[in-house]
Parts: structure tokens; C-alpha cells; sequence
């Protein structure tokens, strides 16, 4: 073998060698784009995993969309505020000052009050005599009433503490007439149940025995008669020493005068002289219910006007 063909026969067989290297280094090549090809898709699918929680977040912000029911109470808040439109309720009472304010004019004013309940006109051929039936309250104009009536016979009778029974059994037993016009003054003495306790029980013994009374006036001759309401003051106008008393007593006077009302209704012959409405002053009683001077004055005359006659003012009122 000459030197020539042995170096054709190496040189051809490393240009094979030459041509299977390089074909087995691009199929390395051409294997490791494929392998990257393949994985750059897992890579993003993660990607899109990893970014899923950050879509998520959203839901961890609706409490700040929830905010706005913690908003509510300041939109309630106009609730708190309601008292202050109420204040007007408050001030109705100043709309009622009138009623106390009226007796701060004239006497004629205080009086225009006087009779809640006309009954039977006064007749003037009847005889001037008048009967005044009390207790101690009435007792208390039992001089100056006479004098008010100087053209009549004013006949008074009464005790303290007397009570509508016994007041009629008094009469009964006392064969002495009564004037043609009769005038009670009675009921601060009767018997109630407090805060209205069985108060349809105590209505009816008041109204049997008030009836009884005005049954045995007429029997006795009284042409006209004529109740006297309780005195029922504002608070404010009883005096602090006649606090207890008042406490005793004046819750049931009110009572007393629905059923005096009630029997104005019943029978409207009956006058009513409204000592209740006449009375709202200061100055008339040494406690709640007992008259000082001013107080007998301020009654004969509200007597007056339930009996029908003329009034007079009295200076002061």
C-alpha cells in the first residue's frame, strides 16, 4: 500500500468520524431546544397559578365594602335626635298658663268660672231663704255669707268631718224646713280607693247616697239646689306645711267631682258652683283646703253665682 492511499483511506474515515460527531452534536442540540420548548409551559401554567391568590385578594377587601353597615349608626343617629323635635310637647303646658293666668285680672273674670252646671233658674217669687249644709270648709263663710244676703235668711248647718250619710240622717231627723234654695258643701269627707281602687264601687255608695241627700233637700222644701265642687289646687300652690295633708287627702277630690259631674247629668235641676275651677289661686286657704279670709270671700261670691244672684269683685283678684 503506497503512502498515498493510506493517508486517503485516515483521512476518509476521520472525515466520517468528522460527519458522525457533528451529526450527533445537532441532534444533542436539536434534543435540548426541544427539551426547553417543553418545559417553558409548565413554567407559565405556574405562573398563571402563583398570580391566582393576587385575583383572590379582592375578597379579602370586602370587609371595606362591608364598611358602610358600620356607617349605619351614624344614620341613626336623627333617632337620638327626635327629643329635640319632642320639645315642643314640652311647651304645651305654656299654652296652658292661661287658665292660671286668668285669675290674675278681675274678680269678674274668676268668676265668669263659677258654674259648671246651671240646673233650675232662680225663681223670684220663691221666699228669700237659703240652707247652707257643710263641713268644715263651708263652715268657714258661715258669718260673711249672711252678710253678703242681707235681703235673706241664710240658715247654716254643718260640723266638721261630716259625711254625706250622716249629713242625710241629720236632716232627715231635723223636723226644721230648709230654705228654697239649699246649698251643699260637702264630699271632702268620703271614702275612695287610692289610685282608683275598686273605684266603681266607691262611685256608686257616693252617687246612692248624694242622691239620698238631694231626695230628703227637696222633701225638706229646697226648690233649687246647689253643690259646691272640691277644691283641687295646683301643687305649686299648696304651702309646704300642708304637704302631708294635701297628700292625705286631694288625690281623691278629683274623684269627688266626676261624680258630682255625673250627677249634674243625672239630674239637671242640680246646679254646680265650681269651687274647683274658681280656686287656683294662692292665697285662699291656710293648707290645702280650709279658707282664710280671702278664700271665704272668693266662695260666697262663686255661691252667689250658682245660686243666680248678682256678684261682686273682690279687690286683689
Amino acid at each position: 500500500m503506497t503512502l498515498a492511499r493510506y493517508a486517503q483511506l485516515v483521512l476518509g474515515n476521520s472525515s466520517r468520524k468528522v460527519k458522525l460527531s457533528l451529526s450527533a452534536l445537532l441532534a444533542v442540540t436539536l434534543g435540548v431546544i426541544a427539551a426547553f420548548a417543553l418545559s417553558s409551559p409548565a413554567t407559565s401554567t405556574v405562573a398563571v397559578s402563583a398570580a391566582a391568590p393576587t385575583t383572590a385578594e379582592p375578597a379579602t377587601a370586602a370587609p371595606t365594602t362591608a364598611d358602610p353597615t358600620t356607617a349605619d349608626p351614624t344614620t341613626a343617629d336623627p333617632t337620638t335626635a327626635a327629643p329635640t323635635t319632642a320639645e315642643p310637647a314640652t311647651a304645651a303646658p305654656t299654652t296652658a298658663d292661661p287658665t292660671t293666668a286668668d285669675p290674675t285680672t278681675t274678680g269678674d273674670s274668676v268668676l265668669s268660672k263659677a258654674v259648671a252646671h246651671r240646673g233650675i233658674k232662680l225663681n223670684p217669687a220663691w221666699p228669700k231663704t237659703l240652707t247652707l249644709l257643710t263641713d268644715s270648709v263651708g263652715l268657714g263663710v258661715k258669718d260673711i255669707l249672711p252678710a253678703a244676703l242681707p235681703d235673706w235668711t241664710v240658715d247654716v248647718r254643718g260640723r266638721p268631718a261630716l259625711m254625706l250619710k250622716a249629713a242625710n240622717a241629720e236632716l232627715a231627723a231635723d223636723p226644721a224646713p230648709v230654705g228654697s234654695v239649699a246649698v251643699v258643701a260637702l264630699g271632702y269627707n268620703s271614702l275612695w280607693g287610692k289610685d282608683r281602687d275598686r273605684y266603681d264601687i266607691w262611685a256608686a255608695q257616693f252617687s246612692r247616697e248624694a242622691d239620698a241627700l238631694i231626695a230628703t233637700l227637696r222633701q225638706k222644701g229646697a226648690k233649687k239646689i246647689v253643690w259646691v265642687t272640691l277644691r283641687d289646687p295646683d301643687p305649686s300652690l299648696i304651702p309646704p306645711a300642708a304637704l302631708e295633708q294635701a297628700q292625705k287627702y286631694n288625690w281623691y277630690f278629683p274623684y269627688v267631682n266626676e261624680q258630682l259631674d255625673a250627677l249634674a247629668q243625672r239630674d239637671p235641676t242640680v246646679t254646680l258652683a265650681d269651687w274647683a275651677a274658681v280656686s287656683n289661686l294662692p292665697g285662699l286657704t291656710y293648707d290645702a283646703i280650709h279658707l282664710k279670709t280671702l278664700g271665704a270671700k272668693l266662695m260666697v261670691e262663686t255661691i252667689k253665682a250658682g245660686v243666680g244672684l248678682p256678684t261682686t269683685s273682690i279687690p286683689g283678684l
